[in-house]
């Protein structure tokens, strides 16, 4: 495994929207990510959690905690980057990819975007990282939280349970 320093992070890229067809070797990329997420999802030891997610593609540091069911993004994997001696706690969820119905197009974009966690970062329990989102060093997720925005180094997150509404209907109206 090489080292958090040498990773190299990929670019966040458009994807076909919905559920497309996919390849044969799409398929059993699929199948494999599936099977190892779910060994991992249920495994009551931390360094097997952390083998099944690396042999899906995961980048994961030296000295890392994953929590049990926690979801680490189901298709895009090789889009987490997780830093040395960081922490994720039971059944929070990373998430790299956003991939609505056609329909949204006009509202939303279908596509695949790195997620970070630094080095030393705490992620609470029950707590979502949203795509493209970087949690910064010793920064700290508290639990429930849903982060959308970068969170810089040494700084700690809490939930408000403030309720934001924006009305989509002109944009999902029909012409």
């Amino acid at each position: 495994m090489k080292e958090s320093k040498e990773w190299v992070v990929k670019e966040p890229r458009q994807i076909p929207y919905g559920h497309p067809k996919r390849s044969l070797w799409q398929m059993i990329r699929k199948v494999k990510n599936t099977i190892l997420f779910r060994w991992a999802y249920n495994c009551p030891l931390n360094s097997w959690r952390i083998r099944f997610h690396r042999w899906r593609g995961c980048h994961i540091g030296k000295g890392v905690y994953i929590g049990r069911f926690c979801f680490l993004d189901n298709m895009y994997p090789e889009y987490i980057y997780i830093h040395d001696g960081a922490s994720i706690n039971a059944r929070a969820m990373i998430l790299t990819h956003f991939n609505p119905f056609e329909t949204y197009k006009k509202v939303f974009v279908a596509e695949v975007k790195p997620t970070i966690i630094g080095e030393n970062a705490i992620v609470s329990v029950n707590a979502t990282i949203m795509p493209g989102v970087t949690v910064g060093k010793f920064a700290v997720v508290s639990s429930g939280c849903t982060i959308e925005q970068d969170i810089p180094d040494y700084h700690m997150v809490k939930s408000t349970n403030k309720l934001k509404s924006i009305d989509l209907s002109s944009l999902l109206e029909n012409e």
